[in-house]
């Protein structure tokens, strides 16, 4: 063998038995503990048991418990107007008056007919009472006696077709005059003194607005959930013969303003917006000064007279997904678990929570939603 190939041969030999003798790496033992993943002791709060007041806010517009557009019932022009824009005008006020002259003769026209009609209906009795006498005797024939009897009722439908179109002249004279039907905001006048105003016709503008504004609504959606839940606690307590909680209710203004007034659930509306999964409750509030006007977004607050205890966690733990609302608690053996609750009451940052959770729990406040259940954690 030639030298180069003897040396060739004791490489390649030498590198096969320094490789044969390194050791292998050892396979990770599948027994050991999971690493615990760190958390800050300031991510984590305990659950505490506290003592509160139940309360909602919710944001709700001002909305008028009626209002009108007032139109005349006759063609008319305008004689006078007795009211600024933005009065404030009593039921019963006289507001506005139209002319009037040719309703007046039309009064006096229908009067008159009246009383002729009377006159020509006693004459037909007397008619009547001398044709009785007469036809025993046979001094008129049946033809002019069943005249003389027909005249008799004749006469009576003329004398109720008169008062009729008498009854109609009356009324269209009042119609002249133009009262406020309730208390109220008016608006500005639509027409001017002179001008020809007509009744409800296409196109045709109102006399004027009048809104109601003592006493308003305050109107708020809430979701169907909260309406439900609502609606079938108070029937429980109707049915166990339990007298309904008392809430009061206010109104924040803009401006962080609170109104000096407390108001009282009125109704919920007829119908839900299935758009959006929402229903409209109305809150009835006195108004004596007209400061509430509609349209105006304001805030419900309302707060319970009874206090209740419940279970608190802060609401940046609380995450929602398909099954509902749930957190993330740290058990005794620091291990992350999944606990689905209910929500209920707010009190400032925290949220009460009616199952699921117990007083003194340890749970994920900042990052809950990075933790999968069963992850290892250690405080620091």
């Amino acid at each position: 063998m030639k030298p180069a190939c003897r040396l060739l041969t004791a490489c390649l030999f030498a590198a096969v038995v320094s490789a044969c003798g390194k050791q292998q790496p050892a396979a990770p033992d599948a027994s050991a503990e999971p690493v615990a993943r760190p958390i800050a002791a300031t991510s984590v709060v305990m659950a505490e048991r506290r003592t509160l007041r139940p309360g909602f806010e919710l944001p709700a517009v001002i909305e008028a418990v009626q209002s009108a557009s007032i139109r005349p019932e006759i063609s008319a022009t305008l004689k006078a107007t007795h009211f600024a824009p933005g009065d404030l005008v009593e039921e019963g006020q006289l507001l506005v008056e139209l002319e009037d002259s040719k309703y007046k003769a039309a009064v006096n026209a229908a009067r008159a007919q009246v009383q002729s009609a009377k006159a020509s209906a006693t004459q037909a009795r007397a008619n009547w009472e001398r044709a009785k006498k007469l036809r025993p005797q046979g001094y008129i024939s049946e033809m002019d006696y069943d005249k003389a009897k027909a005249l008799i009722d004749t006469s009576s439908a003329a004398i109720a077709s008169a008062e009729a179109r008498l009854e109609q002249a009356e009324l269209d004279l009042k119609h002249t005059k133009i009262y406020a039907p309730y208390s109220g905001r008016i608006s500005k006048s639509n027409y001017a003194v002179g001008d020809l105003i007509l009744p409800t016709s296409p196109g045709t503008p109102p006399v004027f607005e009048l809104v109601q504004l003592d006493p308003i609504y305050a109107t708020a959606s809430v979701e169907q959930s909260t309406y439900n839940n609502f609606t079938l606690f108070r029937q429980k307590l109707t049915d166990e013969g339990l007298e309904i909680p008392e809430v009061v209710v206010q109104l924040e203004l803009a401006g962080d303003n609170t109104y000096p007034h407390q108001g009282k659930f009125e109704n919920w509306s007829h119908t839900s917006r299935g758009s959006s999964g929402t229903v409209t409750g109305r809150v009835l509030f006195p108004n004596p000064n007209g400061l509430l006007l509609p349209g105006a977004n304001v805030t419900i607050i309302g707060e319970a007279q009874q206090t209740i205890e419940r279970v608190m966690v802060p609401q940046r733990a609380v995450i929602q997904d398909q099954q509902g609302h749930y957190v993330m608690v740290i058990d005794e053996d620091n291990t992350v678990q999944r606990r689905n609750i209910k929500v209920g009451a707010r009190d400032g940052k925290d949220w009460a929570a009616r199952t699921g959770i117990e007083e003194g729990d340890r749970v994920i406040a900042d990052g809950a939603n990075t933790f999968k259940p069963g992850t290892k954690v250690e405080i620091k």
